[in-house]
């Protein structure tokens, strides 16, 4: 049995799913599908796992398809999710005997760009918030040392698991990568000991190596646009600042890096910290003090 969601005016949503009976379903946000009654399409039959997949809206008029680790797999144009894949107009999505069509409206027309860069430009804000990357270690080999079935459970199921400590924890997914994803929780008083609440249990699960990666914590202010269409992106130098610290990670030798700016007492309470020392950061002027937990 499919939840129909009922749109009435098809150009109101960029992107949607249309099942092969017709039904339409607008993305925004995220879509969740699988056999539980809150998914936002309900997909019937046992090799649908409760929250199968999900696609996610993120940057500006990018959907990204997202396995959760399910035991039968989801098929991308008949290929299965191994990792998180950008999904383009037509692709077909087939979850056990369900298939169903993404479509993307295409911005056709200066009018049209200019309407949404306008969108754009007016819900941009400038906040303070703890930022958080992590990808999974040498994830090529993986897919080459693994049979592709196993690929997808691993990835998929490592996603689901860290995306649930994340949002337990009052932060939130911004972007899948091909390989880890981008996270945030807005800087307000509480929050450092929820934020070192949750490194705790992805440092228990990291430890795990099931499957090995790294995280990068930083604390600073960035710029969050979204639009009208449910899409949100996190930008700005304290952004850039974080990602070029996520590729030095691997140079260090390090699993877990934390800035100075991350490495609040409220934090070490609930995760104990210790030195790495200081270090430049490529495009970036001066030494930085990092810390690992």
């Amino acid at each position: 049995m499919l939840r129909r969601i009922v749109d009435e005016q098809k150009t109101s949503f960029a992107a949607w799913l249309e099942s092969t009976e017709g039904v339409q379903t607008p993305i925004h946000g995220s879509c969740v599908l699988g056999r539980a009654v809150t998914s936002t399409i309900v997909v019937a039959g046992d090799k649908v796992s409760r929250r199968h997949a999900m696609v996610h809206a993120q940057g500006h008029g990018e959907f990204w398809l997202i396995d959760h680790g399910s035991a039968n797999g989801t098929y991308l144009n008949g290929r299965r999710v191994t990792a998180p894949c950008r999904l383009s107009n037509d692709d077909r999505i087939q979850i056990a005997s369900h298939t169903y069509t993404f479509h993307q409206r295409q911005a056709t027309g200066d009018r049209v760009a200019d309407r949404t860069n306008e969108e754009t430009i007016q819900d941009i804000k400038t906040i303070t918030c703890w930022l958080l990357v992590a990808d999974i270690e040498s994830h090529t080999q993986i897919m080459q040392q693994l049979q592709t079935e196993d690929v997808a459970h691993l990835t998929g199921t490592w996603l689901n698991v860290c995306r649930e400590i994340i949002e337990r924890h009052g932060g939130s997914i911004n972007k899948f990568l091909g390989d880890g994803f981008f996270a945030y929780w807005l800087a307000e008083e509480p929050v450092a000991a929820s934020v070192g609440r949750a490194l705790a249990l992805l440092k228990a699960l990291q430890e795990r190596e099931a499957p090995r990666f790294r995280m990068v914590l930083h604390h600073g202010r960035a710029f969050l646009g979204g639009t009208s269409l449910g899409e949100e992106s996190l930008l700005g130098g304290e952004v850039n600042f974080l990602f070029r610290l996520e590729k030095m990670a691997k140079e260090l030798g390090v699993m877990t890096v934390i800035t100075e700016a991350a490495n609040q007492p409220a934090l070490q309470a609930v995760l104990p910290t210790t030195s790495i020392g200081s270090h430049p950061v490529r495009s970036f002027t001066g030494d930085f003090a990092l810390f690992t937990a």
